[in-house]
């Protein structure tokens, strides 16, 4: 096995971990200034990550302006639309649809990089998404009624906005894959996204009446919720997701990255205390076989 396929199933792990802390955040603040409050934490941690990397100082000139496009698409505006779909739709099906992210990935990265789908990394999208959509479409149980599963009305806004995050979070990793293959630190890649979403997210702050009764420093259970979100979401996570695309191909890394709807269905069901259902444990498999076909490659 590869290490950029243990880096990127490590990416997986991370992102289904942070989704344990996103839900309430979202929720009691609104997708913009929880965004916004989970930059500066995720920049935080990320400081000691980048210092231990020696990362400071090793950025090539002409990956800033990759890395700011990379943030203002994947972070910015992707992160946005997926905090908004998981307000209203809950992340079970915020997961299903960010899934999407994978197939787009690949299919840019050819249109674009120039990068070739062979016959088995084709079958491996095609079993690994089905199975994706089986996990979580098939994952909740009729009499589960956990705020978790709660739709908002009207629905076709959360769908749009987590069909959004997944183009958003495609267009980002597309953008970076040439600076990763350059040999960019991840670290220090990863910390100047944030910070770049974070000046961005808080110059908007005064436009933004509806955050003005918000606190700028959560405290206790939210304050907590948001460092590890910040911490599994923004900064390890997407430093392994990085790290991952350093040496491996854009498909590979993506689809791998995007089993984490299946990793977040056990914590789910410790959240609900309603076991998933066949179709989801089936799902499952079908990701297992595809992340097999993916790894030998």
């Amino acid at each position: 096995m590869e290490l950029a396929h243990l880096f990127a199933l490590g990416a997986a792990l991370s992102w289904s971990v942070s989704g344990l802390f996103g839900h309430a955040p979202s929720v009691a603040l609104g997708s913009l200034h929880f965004n916004r409050i989970r930059m500066v934490v995720a920049s935080l941690w990320l400081l000691p990550m980048v210092a231990l990397s020696g990362g400071f100082g090793q950025l090539e000139h002409q990956h800033i302006v990759p890395i700011i496009l990379s943030s203002l698409v994947g972070v910015v505006l992707g992160d946005y639309f997926l905090f908004i779909s998981m307000q209203r739709i809950g992340p079970r099906l915020t997961a299903v649809l960010f899934a999407v992210n994978a197939p787009l990935a690949a299919i840019l990265a050819v249109l674009f990089l120039d990068e070739s789908l062979d016959s088995i990394i084709i079958l491996a999208i095609i079993i690994g998404f089905s199975g994706i959509i089986l996990a979580i479409l098939f994952g909740k149980r009729q009499d589960n009624t956990h705020i978790w599963e709660r739709v908002v009305p009207p629905m076709w806004i959360g769908i749009g906005a987590g069909l959004m995050a997944a183009f958003g979070q495609a267009a980002g990793v597309l953008i970076l894959r040439p600076v990763m293959s350059a040999g960019a630190d991840p670290f220090m890649a990863s910390f100047i996204r944030v910070i770049i979403a974070a000046l961005v997210l808080w110059a908007l702050y005064p436009f933004d009446k509806s955050s003005h009764h918000k606190p700028i420093i959560p405290t206790g259970k939210i304050g907590l919720h948001i460092m590890g979100n910040g911490f599994f979401g923004l900064s390890f996570g997407v430093a392994l997701m990085l790290m991952a695309l350093e040496t491996g191909p854009v498909a590979e890394v993506t689809l791998l990255a995007s089993i984490s709807p299946v990793l977040i269905l056990p914590i789910i069901w410790w959240q609900t205390k309603s076991r998933p259902t066949a179709g989801a444990f089936i799902g499952a498999g079908l990701v297992i076989i595809s992340s097999w076909l993916l790894i030998p490659n």
